[in-house]
């Protein structure tokens, strides 16, 4: 009877060991599973995509413009991942998306542009219009020329709204080639004979004009008896335009007037990191700005009416339109820093205070 109760015991045990083990096995392969699983969502690049967010949604533009979209990979609790997501266009001939993101509208119409990580994606609809020129800005409005000088004309078309629409064909054209000569692509103009001549922007039907005044050239003189010297050069000059206090001064007003012997402009070349190619009408002297900051010589001192005008290029971004106008009181030595100002989605104003 003993030996068959031990036995009876025996059999009893073998069972439940095995049963312990293979709960032990389990309990084991669970925690190394979570440990795995935790080390894997530890590392972002490990983690499995649950969504991916398309910024910004949706996307709006007008036929030229580009603008840099961004996927934002995110875990099952929304932690972002820093993953980098491949990109395509339902309709290329919409809006055409490279693969870093950025999104240029080729044509009206709707068309998705979706980011993609394996086989989760992000969507973002994209709505492209075709924006009709109302008005078109002639930069200068007016110029003075000497025979065989030249000047490029810059042509701005705007939307109903004030939003610049760069990028749109813009045709030149002279009323008489004999006196001006206007190049048709490019907006160059070279005077030919002295006169004055309106030369035409046209942008989709809409037209604008600037005066241009071509004069002699200047004549070197010398002393009795001795060679001839040359005369100084004479500052880049534009014909001033838009002065409500009055019409453009007269010659020998000009010279009636104290010289200031420089002035700077400063910061008048980038917005951030966005590099600028500004000109400024300042009285009657056009000014580049190529470096900052920049010195201008050779104005007349006293209150000048100024008139700027250029474009922003950020990278990957459309081209914003830059313009600004006022009245500076310009002395000897003084400096002026250009103000920016962000208007819209397309342009920037900017005005010149003293320092």
């Amino acid at each position: 009877m003993a030996k068959q109760g031990n036995g009876k015991q025996r059999g009893d045990s073998g069972p439940a060991a095995k049963i312990a083990k293979i709960t032990a096995i389990i309990v084991a392969l669970t925690g190394l599973v979570t440990a795995i699983v935790h080390f894997r969502d530890s590392i972002p690049w490990l983690t499995p995509v649950a969504t991916i967010e398309v910024t910004p949604s949706p996307i709006n533009l007008d036929v030229g413009d580009r603008i840099q979209t961004v996927a934002t990979a995110k875990d099952s609790k929304g932690n972002a991942l820093g993953k980098k997501a491949s990109w395509s266009s339902s309709n290329p001939g919409v809006a055409e998306v490279e693969v870093d993101g950025n999104v240029t509208a080729k044509g009206p119409g709707e068309t998705t542009v979706v980011a993609s990580m394996g086989f989760i994606k992000g969507v973002a609809l994209a709505h492209v219009r075709h924006v009709t020129v109302a008005s078109v800005e002639v930069f200068p409005p007016a110029t003075t020329l000497e025979v065989d000088g030249h000047l490029k004309f810059d042509a701005t078309p705007y939307d109903s709204d004030g939003n610049s629409l760069l990028g749109r064909p813009v045709r030149w054209s002279g009323e008489n080639s004999s006196v001006a000569a206007a190049e048709e692509s490019s907006g160059d103009v070279t005077g030919r004979s002295v006169g004055a001549v309106k030369v035409t922007a046209n942008c989709e039907g809409k037209l604008n004009v600037a005066l241009v005044t071509v004069s002699a050239k200047a004549v070197s003189t010398g002393a009795s008896g001795g060679s001839a010297q040359p005369a100084p050069p004479a500052p880049r000059v534009a014909a001033e335009t838009r002065r409500p206090e009055g019409p453009a001064l007269a010659a020998h007003e000009m010279l009636a007037h104290a010289v200031a012997q420089k002035i700077t402009i400063r910061g008048g070349v980038k917005t951030g990191n966005c590099p600028a190619s500004i000109r400024v009408l300042l009285g009657k002297t056009l000014v580049v700005l190529e470096s900052d900051p920049q010195e201008v010589l050779g104005l007349p001192s006293g209150d000048l009416t100024y008139n700027l005008h250029g474009t922003v290029s950020c990278a990957r971004q459309s081209l914003a339109v830059v313009d600004g106008r006022g009245t500076v009181s310009v002395a000897n030595q003084k400096a002026y820093r250009c103000h920016w100002q962000r208007t819209g989605p397309k342009n920037y104003s900017i005005s010149l205070e003293s320092e």
